[in-house]
């Protein structure tokens, strides 16, 4: 794979200039995802069509990650999620989630998470270490914004009770996208309206 692939990557509408005080959109990636993986080109298109300015975050060594290089680079890429409409996938929500828990100055204009979780997963024993002690997101809610979550209906990753625990949390109701698994390219998914969708909601408020 080259190295281009796990490049972050921002993409400008034309005539937008990254400091023309349009909402932004940032994208974060999961557990051996990055930006040029899975919907995220097709969103990120998506979006900069809708004349939104575009991150796609690329978060080092994705099948090994670790809280501390995950964190720096989130914060490096991104730079301040004020303001920012922030859709994460998988393992990237409760990278998010700890990304503003300890930027308390931090608030986004809204989240979209996608097949996420903010707690251990009993499934994945393996992120154990990542995850930790997971996130208090219910202290997180004030600031937080607009929350959206999408699941799918037999997610083969991360259990559909894991993710429907964590929008519990958010205080929301779950989008659920029938046959979408895990949202991955290995899963047919390669285009998810349901989360551009919930974005342009976010981005009209």
């Amino acid at each position: 794979m080259s190295e281009k692939h796990h490049d972050p990557v921002t993409d400008l509408p034309d005539g937008v200039d990254a400091d023309s005080g349009r909402p932004r959109v940032v994208i974060v990636h999961g557990y051996n995802g990055y930006p040029a993986k899975h919907w995220y080109p097709w969103l990120a298109s998506e979006l900069v069509g809708a004349g939104f300015p575009v991150t796609r975050v690329a978060l080092p060594d994705p099948t090994r990650p670790d809280p501390g290089a995950w964190a720096a680079a989130l914060a490096e890429q991104a730079g301040t999620l004020d303001g920012a409409v922030v859709v994460a996938h998988s393992l990237g929500c409760i990278t998010v989630l700890s990304h503003l828990e300890r930027h308390p100055e931090q608030r986004p204009r809204g989240l979209v998470f996608v097949a996420g979780f903010d707690a251990r997963v009993a499934a994945l024993p393996e992120l154990d270490d990542y995850i930790g002690d997971g996130v208090g997101t219910e202290a997180l809610l004030p600031r937080l914004g607009d929350v959206e979550v999408v699941m799918s209906d037999g997610d083969h990753v991360v259990p559909n009770a894991d993710t429907a625990a964590m929008a519990k949390r958010l205080g929301v109701e779950p989008t659920v996208v029938p046959g979408a698994k895990h949202f991955l390219y290995s899963d047919g998914v390669t285009e998810v309206p349901e989360v551009r969708d919930a974005a342009l909601r976010i981005l009209s408020t």
